[in-house]
């Protein structure tokens, strides 16, 4: 038997090919030979050992310029940022890339800037918000990396940059206008990047694959065998009895919890981050300390993991087995004991920090005793019921029922390996389950093996049994929200017009009005433009003020302001909504011109009208449009200075322009030829059907000169009617078959020598002033054109009178 047992020590311990100071052990206690006995160990790889100050999960989400920072590593869900191993800025653009972590890494879920959670698009731009422009590139650590393609920027960082290993991001802060940086970095290069990622892939002891895993059994597993870990043989874990140990671990954390809320969650996962630099043990620690979990050696030689769990055990030690007992007690003693149990854990709505649960509270021993507390960390694990079934568990072992260390001869071997046993003492009345804390060796002088001693507690059936409705508890209120961390926007803004007289000049400004800022260290900055334009004037607001007036405004231009607050430190809040404001110096229309009068002549017309007594009269301005309507500035032909009630003439075009013809109007039958069917009568020529002819005269005209004709058709029936200039050639004005004013120009040819009017054969027509003159370059254009007048002021502000229409010949 002895051979056995010394084979269980080494195999169990000394095997795991790491040293017993790495594990925290003290190396004396793997001697033989110690008076009292010796131990196997089993608790000092338990939670209860290793429970220093560990790190914090938001201790992993600073970023600091120093690189020489200890390398950390991740596993489950993990929100992180990391050192900073490369700054530096070209032509206003500021380039940051942080060493996350240890990789590989399984991927990243969310992206966060300064707090606030960003999305990105497939380029890795940040799709919307203050932090549009930024650009972030990450790397999962694969073992052989890509180097972030900045080498056009920094030669220095080549392709040879690649971070194998290592999770990393590239964030890129372009250059903005110094209006708005602190909107866009309030921070500065100092802007915070944090990621949540999927950590590192680990060995799922059912499916024997390396994948993301997040159950306890494959964390430590992982941990345990890691390069970056424990570094302990996978052999002492492949075993069959170790392998068959772990794969029962794994299926117990997989196990399925009902929530309150409804749903379920895995019994136990471990979410959480470690630094390389700290001890093995402390980390180990805190990882079973959140399953309650417990490593064992097997009898082939290996290592498993045992979770709390409980059942019937089928090891029974009664009184034969029994040979002695220490500090055997109803419950713990003072020290030891406690009634309320306060646990931190891993708040994945606390923004991935550390949250406190929702205490365990045995309400009848504190109204009894008065609150006895105890603090326990439970840092990684990632949910409040895992947290507060852990608390339950430990509140059994603070306020048990029984106590005490038995000692036991060799029938105590049996409980090797056993978590739970049951005791019998009728001494004392005992037969109760118990939790294994330890198992010592008892060695006599002769090194020969005498026993066995374990301390333990006892451990009801009711210490894993789960009412989520009554023992779950309330987790903190989430810290999961949108706070508003930006300067406010000013409100009560507008806009209004304000006229003033300059040296006798109108001029109008604007005049901004606003709240007076919620917090008197803020001030108000201004700005307005043309909306037409694109760069912004800034306006001058005084401290303390609540308005501030503009630079001069262009009468009828349209001008948009806006306004924002500025912190002390340069911070700016987002500018208001434009407010638009079209102003003239001098609001007020003349009163209208009288005696308007418009006609139409030979390449003009002429205007005739009276100013008004209108104080702020200044000019007038007369449009010409082909049609009824609101005339532009594109319809403008002229601008008259005025003078009040002072009468004007205005002829728009050739006033020299006289008609050639001779009797234009057909008064008598005198100086036009008449071809073959016309007749003149009645004030008119007529043409009888029959054949094609003209009536002509001979007007002294210029060869290649355009020349504008007009003749009224008074009547037709069948045929058509055109005008006509014979010389060399005999070019023909428009065909007209209808009655009305008919307006031509036709181009003289090279000897001109006839003007005629050509009525077709069929024709049955009359005709009635003509006219002929010679077209100059100052002649207004000839067609039917629609006049207005506008009396305007200063500012140009007036009302258009018309339209008054004529014909243009």
């Amino acid at each position: 038997m002895p051979g056995v047992i010394e084979s269980f020590v080494l195999l169990g311990l000394t095997s795991l090919g790491v040293s017993g100071a790495a594990l925290g052990i003290a190396t004396a206690t793997l001697t033989y030979g110690l008076i009292g006995g010796i131990g196997i160990g089993l608790q000092l790889l338990a939670q209860s050992i290793f429970r220093p100050q560990a790190p914090k999960p938001e201790d992993v989400q600073t970023s600091v310029r120093q690189p020489a920072q200890p390398r950390s590593r991740h596993y489950g869900k993990a929100k992180i940022s990391g050192p900073w191993v490369f700054a530096e800025s070209k032509d206003g653009t500021f380039f940051k890339i942080l060493a996350l972590g240890q990789g590989p890494i399984d991927g990243f879920e969310e992206y966060w800037i300064d707090d606030e959670q960003v999305t990105l698009n497939g380029s890795g731009g940040v799709i919307s918000g203050p932090k549009a422009n930024i650009t972030i590139a990450t790397r999962t650590g694969v073992p052989t990396e890509t180097a972030y393609g900045i080498s056009t920027e920094f030669p220095e960082w080549t392709s040879a940059h690649r971070g194998d290993g290592v999770a990393s991001l590239l964030a890129v802060q372009p250059g903005v206008d110094s209006e708005v940086f602190f909107e866009k970095y309030p921070n500065g290069i100092n802007t915070n990047y944090r990621v949540v990622i999927r950590g590192c892939r680990v060995f799922n002891p059912a499916t024997e694959t390396t994948v993301w895993n997040d159950r306890a059994a494959a964390v430590i597993r992982d941990y345990m065998t890691h390069a970056d870990g424990m570094r302990l043989p996978t052999s002492i874990f492949s075993t069959p009895l170790a392998a068959a140990g772990w794969l029962a671990a794994y299926h117990r954390c997989n196990e399925n919890i009902t929530l309150k809320a409804g749903g379920t969650e895995a019994r136990y996962r471990l979410w959480g981050s470690y630094f390389l630099n700290e001890r093995p043990g402390d980390v180990l620690g805190r990882m079973l300390a959140c399953c309650d979990g417990r490593l064992y050696p097997t009898p082939d030689g290996g290592l498993t993991l045992n979770v709390g769990g409980w059942q019937e055990p089928t090891v029974i030690l009664d009184e034969d087995a029994i040979v002695g007992f220490t500090e055997l007690s109803r419950g713990k003693d003072i020290i030891t004991t406690a009634n309320v149990i306060r646990a931190t854990y891993l708040g994945v709505d606390q923004d991935y920090q550390t949250a406190d649960a929702d205490p365990w509270i045995d309400v009848a021993d504190v109204a009894g005793r008065g609150e006895i507390e105890r603090d326990i960390p439970f840092v990684m694990s990632p949910a409040h019921g895992q947290t507060r079934r852990l608390m339950k568990k430990e509140a059994y072992r603070a306020n048990p029922n029984w106590v005490g260390t038995f000692q036991f001869n060799l029938r105590g071997l049996a409980a090797l390996g056993e978590r739970l046993v049951r005791i019998r003492y009728p001494l004392f009345g005992i037969d109760e389950v118990f939790e294994v804390q330890d198992f010592q060796f008892i060695l006599g002088d002769d090194g020969i093996l005498q026993g066995v001693m374990m301390p333990v507690i006892s451990m009801p059936a009711a210490s894993e049994e789960w009412n989520p409705a009554t023992e779950e508890g309330d987790a903190p209120a989430s810290t999961q929200t949108d706070v508003d961390r930006t300067i406010p926007v000013p409100t009560g803004f507008s806009v209004a017009a304000v006229h003033l007289n300059v040296e006798g000049a109108p001029l109008a400004i604007a005049r901004l009005t606003f709240d007076a800022p919620p917090v008197a260290s803020l001030k108000v900055q201004a700005r307005g433009k043309k909306t037409s334009e694109s760069q912004w004037t800034p306006i001058p607001v005084q401290s303390g003020a609540t308005q501030a007036d503009s630079f001069p405004l262009d009468d009828g231009v349209e001008y948009e302001f806006q306004i924002r607050h500025i912190s002390p430190s340069g911070r700016p809040s987002a500018w208001t909504a434009s407010e638009l404001l079209t102003a003239y110096g001098d609001p007020v229309a003349p009163g209208a011109l009288t005696g308007v009068s418009v006609n139409g002549g030979l390449g003009r017309a002429t205007l005739a009208f009276t100013a008004p007594g209108s104080n702020n009269l200044d000019r007038v301005k007369i449009y010409r449009r082909a049609t009824v309507g609101t005339p532009g500035e594109g319809d403008l032909i002229a601008v008259l200075n005025v003078s009040q009630l002072a009468a004007y003439n205005y002829t728009d075009g050739d006033a020299t322009r006289t008609n050639l013809l001779l009797t234009p109007d057909f008064a008598s039958d005198t100086n036009w030829t008449k071809g073959t069917g016309w007749t003149i009568g009645s004030g008119v020529a007529s043409h009888a059907s029959g054949s094609a002819s003209l009536i002509t005269q001979t007007p002294s005209m210029s060869a290649g000169q355009n020349y504008r004709i007009g003749y009224q058709v008074t009547a037709i029936s069948g045929g058509d009617i055109r005008s006509r200039i014979i010389g060399d050639t005999a070019p023909d004005g428009t065909v007209n078959t209808t009655v009305g004013q008919k307006l031509d120009t036709i181009a003289a040819p090279t000897t001109p020598v006839t003007f005629g009017l050509r009525a077709s054969a069929t024709a049955v027509v009359s005709v009635d002033n003509a006219i002929l003159f010679q077209e100059t370059a100052s002649c207004a254009p000839q067609g039917v054109w629609q006049y207005y007048v506008k009396p305007v002021n200063r500012s140009g502000l007036g009302n258009p009178q018309g339209p008054y229409q004529v014909t243009v010949f």
